[in-house]
């Protein structure tokens, strides 16, 4: 199950997007790629409507294209007011620019009832620093927890999806809900703009700005 999971599409907390065009440098000359390597990064997240269980409110650093492998620092404070697990479902669409307007639903996903495993497994990096300010457990052998409450969340912000090495370039913005099933109230809710970058070539991958 874990498995199948895992090879589902996931975008996270995730904190929804716009895809930056990189270029193939080939002898000299600029090819625009289809799809390539990847650093994400992160500006805004705004907030949608939501019964408030899980109120997050995000602050993060300048992303420096010239010196794109440092990490940002994230700041944020999270309000949890029910224990967290696998009890929840995640949902994610993505709409995409595209003849000078938005294409909504290009991808869509979910993930039924592990909503806590799908985030500690696609998106480690931001599962850890929700590990360490809550005390859930980051090994993926041990029960997804984590406990309500009121935490302060900070420290590097590691945005790397272990399980997407590749992804087509195109300008994006992403809407992610958690809800306990399809029909009960959203829990939380967050829209990541497309009005700015999300993705960043990999230099040395190929692929510039």
């Amino acid at each position: 199950m874990q498995a199948r999971i895992q090879r589902q599409h996931w975008c996270f907390f995730v904190w929804a997007g716009t895809l930056l065009l990189a270029f193939n440098h080939v002898q000299g000359k600029y090819i625009q790629s289809f799809s390539g390597p990847y650093i994400m990064f992160l500006r805004s997240m705004t907030s949608c409507p939501s019964d408030g269980t899980v109120d997050l409110h995000v602050r993060v650093t300048h992303f420096k294209p010239s010196r794109p492998f440092d990490l940002q620092i994230l700041t944020a404070n999270l309000s949890l007011k029910m224990d967290v697990e696998d009890n929840f479902w995640l949902y994610g669409d993505m709409a995409k620019r595209a003849n000078n307007q938005w294409k909504e639903n290009a991808l869509k996903w979910k993930f039924p009832n592990v909503g806590c495993s799908a985030i500690r497994a696609q998106a480690p990096g931001v599962f850890s620093l929700i590990s360490k300010a809550t005390g859930a457990s980051a090994d993926k052998n041990e029960r997804c927890f984590i406990p309500k409450g009121d935490f302060h969340v900070t420290g590097p912000l590691n945005l790397t999806l272990p399980n997407f090495p590749i992804l087509v370039y195109a300008r994006d913005r992403v809407h992610v809900q958690a809800r306990q099933d399809p029909k009960s109230p959203v829990w939380f809710c967050a829209v990541r703009p497309g009005n700015w970058p999300m993705f960043h070539g990999v230099p040395g991958a190929g692929f510039t700005v």
